[in-house]
């Protein structure tokens, strides 16, 4: 199945689409020749985001929608559906410029020949005007939505419930990812060997070679990953420097207990929270990765997405020898540990079959995030998560953290996908008869 996706300003968001294209896309027949990619997310040719509040008018978001569709068609056959991003932050408003987009992407390509469906990424449970799919999160039912539910059938039956969030990580692309990273260690081992001494080579096991980092397991220590979310630009969401020692505590227990611990941020992590863990895991012997983008001048800093702290040398140059690191990890942990905010434990680890740990400690307004309350919830009654104090407990008992493995997301979807189409073609030939 082609599918493709419009691109964000989510790394998360963007990463659940390419999590659903390359699902569409184990979907094609035999032979067939399917060209869409891990990158197939569209947005305008100068590269502004196609949505309607980037645009001075509707008339300019509509020429933009245009013309990156006429850029994609040179190069590919048209989808069968496009998945549109959707940021939690804003809600109804966001439900409307959906809504928009939707249809400007479908007049789009029918204009050129071509029907497409869409479907929205974990949207609120909303009536919406001219998309096909709606992913809700269980999590973001509320009593109300459930309600609204069993007495709207229609909407109902464009309703796509999942518990937690698409991902593009599986274990054949994550191993993947080491091997053409342990492939590339080639170039710097001469390099390694005048920095660390002797080293052990062992693929995918007791030592993590990416681009010329190690992840050091010479006393035969089990790897556990910290892997960060972060705040919102609403205020919604808090992750300070108190998070932060808390899940250092947490970290220096895990070392006392011969763990080799690792810790990645992502784009919504503070740069301060950042600095912080980085300069502790260096005095604590542990690994740090940056995953946030460096800005390079004034107006970048003044995102919070963008780093600007006090290691942008040392991040640059992380960079540029290691790149990111976070799927060559997944294959060698022990168990992930996510944040209250990051549906990460669900798209990443508990789908992997990972054991998922969850830190619930960070700060989330409970009248406008209650999904995040309740994703835990449901996933640790089902056994796919357990939280942070729960898992250092296990481990203090002799135990090691386990979870049960939930069923991958981005197949669900494209799985709804494939029924929609099946029941569109169905009905087609039944008018026809």
């Amino acid at each position: 199945m082609r599918v493709i996706g419009i691109e964000s300003k989510m790394t998360g968001t963007n990463n659940q689409m390419r999590g659903v294209i390359v699902a569409g896309a184990k979907l094609r027949k035999r032979g067939e020749k399917v060209p869409v990619s891990r990158e197939a997310l569209l947005k305008a040719p100068d590269g502004t985001l196609l949505h309607p509040k980037n645009f001075a008018s509707l008339t300019d978001f509509a020429t933009a929608v245009q013309a990156s569709v006429d850029a994609y068609l040179k190069e590919n056959k048209a989808p069968e559906f496009v998945v549109l991003p959707f940021d939690q932050a804003k809600k109804k408003e966001e439900n409307k410029d959906v809504d928009l987009l939707s249809l400007a992407v479908k007049k789009a390509f029918k204009a050129r020949g071509h029907q497409v469906k869409t479907m929205v990424l974990l949207s609120n449970l909303y009536d919406y005007q001219n998309v096909d799919l709606i992913n809700v999160g269980k999590h973001q039912l509320s009593d109300l939505d459930e309600a609204v539910l069993k007495s709207n059938p229609k909407l109902k039956s464009k309703v796509v419930e999942t518990l937690g969030a698409a991902g593009n990580n599986n274990l054949a692309t994550i191993r993947n990812h080491v091997y053409q990273l342990q492939s590339k260690y080639e170039t710097f081992e001469n390099h390694l060997k005048e920095k660390y001494g002797k080293i052990k080579r062992v693929l995918s096991g007791n030592l993590l070679y990416a681009k010329g980092a190690i992840i050091d397991h010479s006393r035969d220590k089990k790897n556990v990953l910290f892997s960060l979310g972060g705040i919102t630009d609403n205020g919604a969401i808090g992750f300070d420097l108190k998070d932060a020692e808390n899940l250092m505590k947490a970290a220096i227990k895990l070392r006392s207990k011969d763990y080799n611990v690792i810790f990645t941020n992502s784009p919504r992590t503070p740069s301060d929270v950042t600095d912080y863990l980085f300069e502790r895991c260096k005095l604590y012997h542990m690994e740090f990765f940056n995953s946030k983008k460096i800005a390079q001048n004034d107006e970048e800093a003044q995102d919070f997405r963008n780093y600007s702290g006090k290691y942008k040398a040392e991040f640059e140059e992380q960079a540029k020898s290691i790149g990111n690191i976070y799927p060559a990890v997944l294959d060698v942990c022990e168990f992930v540990v996510n944040t209250h905010d990051s549906f990460s434990y669900t798209s990443d680890a508990a789908a992997l079959g990972i054991p998922s740990v969850v830190y619930t400690g960070n700060y989330i307004d409970k009248e406008r995030r209650p999904d995040c309350y309740k994703l835990f919830d449901l996933c640790h009654e089902k056994g796919y998560a357990i939280s942070l104090d729960e898992a250092i407990a296990q481990i203090e008992r002799g135990m090691e953290p386990k979870t049960q493995k939930m069923d991958g997301v981005s197949f669900q979807l494209v799985k709804a996908m494939a029924k929609s189409l099946s029941c569109e073609r169905q009905n087609a030939n039944t008018a026809t008869r």
